[in-house]
């Protein structure tokens, strides 16, 4: 391995780092956000996570590592062209949920298999960002997902002296608290980023972002171009007018900050956390609904109890009185009997509740429309 990179800098401390013109950068980023292209990995550009037997065995990857190298693009560069960060999105690490070659040395993994990618060495200009958390020494570690739903977009990431180019190298391997498992052999990748052929491009793509929904200025839930530019302001040190860009509160407006709000403006803010039934039987229906008179085990007002133990089964997929409604239609909140009731109904369906005590806030609504929004699981 050949690397031309005499004096790496220290990548270990947050480094800020800005583009050689501000212009130019506008012009970047507005030409990720018109770009329609997915950015999931597909086929080759998947690090496919597999077993090596099938329901046990050791957990293993599938990628040539010895011929497919980790090809960057020139991201960001300081002024003076002192400093210099490379960067890819892909390839990601994808767990198939189906195996359409059974008869090679690769077996799906089982449902519920709780996967981690930990670092072993890397070299010290080289990182790789999972899910927001920067792996760049040896026991480094951070969550690649469960199955059935593992597809992960890692940054690739190395920082060098303006315009020094070489392949670096990471090594890792990946883990598991599932019994069934056992740990995959290491793995070296090399990262490289030496220019491609003149007739390849390499396009920016976005970061996972590491907070939901960042670069949000005015928190209507969406990421538009003027607060992406607001973000890239605030790297540049020209405006402080946003301050949701700055994700990790550490003052600072990183590469990551920017690209996670590029990543929401072209995706979509991330859903709200997963609200748990017991989070609202605790904090709404049994305080405020369950009561003498409403929604207790002896009054069951309309014919509903909402007491602990009863409240899930009489609420999910349970016809609503007078109504062709369910009191809970999992996935859709807006024909859900519950959520009309809360948010005011019109006056054929009756009152809004909580009809007696103090009135439910926008955020327990709100807590009420995203567990539905997600499932409506107990």
């Amino acid at each position: 391995m050949s690397v031309l990179l005499k004096k790496p800098i220290d990548v270990r401390r947050p480094q800020r780092l800005m583009c050689g013109a501000q212009c130019g950068l506008m012009i970047v980023v507005l030409a990720v956000l018109v770009r329609s292209a997915s950015y999931a990995c597909v086929g080759i550009n998947c690090m496919e996570v597999w077993s090596t037997a099938d329901g046990g065995g050791a957990l293993t990857v599938q990628w040539d590592f010895a011929n497919r190298p980790v090809q960057t693009f020139q991201s960001f560069c300081a002024p003076d062209n002192s400093q210099c960060l490379y960067s890819a999105i892909d390839p990601g690490f994808m767990a198939p949920t189906v195996d359409d070659n059974p008869g090679d040395a690769f077996f799906r993994l089982d449902d519920g298999t709780t996967v981690r990618v930990e670092i072993v060495n890397a070299d010290a200009a080289v990182s790789l960002h999972v899910n927001g958390e920067k792996l760049y020494q040896p026991g480094d570690s951070a969550l690649l997902g469960t199955m059935p739903t593992i597809h992960n977009h890692p940054s690739w990431q190395i920082v060098v002296p303006g315009m020094q180019f070489g392949n670096f190298q990471i090594s890792y391997k990946l883990t598991t608290d599932s019994p069934a498992y056992a740990a995959s052999e290491v793995f070296t990748t090399t990262v490289t980023n030496i220019p491609p052929p003149a007739t390849a491009t390499m396009p920016i793509e976005p970061t996972a972002t590491p907070t939901p929904c960042a670069a949000d200025c005015n928190g209507d839930g969406m990421v538009t171009v003027d607060e992406v530019l607001a973000c890239v302001n605030m790297a540049l040190g020209t405006s402080d007018s946003c301050p949701p860009c700055d994700s990790s509160g550490d003052g600072t407006v990183t590469v990551d900050e920017i690209l996670g709000a590029i990543s929401d403006a072209l995706n979509g803010c991330p859903m709200a956390p997963a609200v748990t039934f017991d989070q609202l039987q605790t904090k709404i229906f049994t305080p405020s609904c369950a009561i003498g008179t409403c929604h207790d085990a002896g009054s069951k007002a309309e014919n509903l109890n909402l007491t602990a133990g009863a409240a899930y089964d009489q609420l999910v997929n349970h016809n609503a009185q007078e109504t062709n409604l369910l009191r809970v239609k999992p996935e859709d909140p807006d024909n859900s009997f519950l959520m009309i009731k809360l948010e005011g109904p019109p006056p054929n369906l009756g009152s809004k509740m909580p009809l007696t005590g103090t009135p439910l806030t926008a955020e327990q609504i709100q807590m009420v429309h995203d567990w539905i929004l997600q499932g409506a699981k107990r």
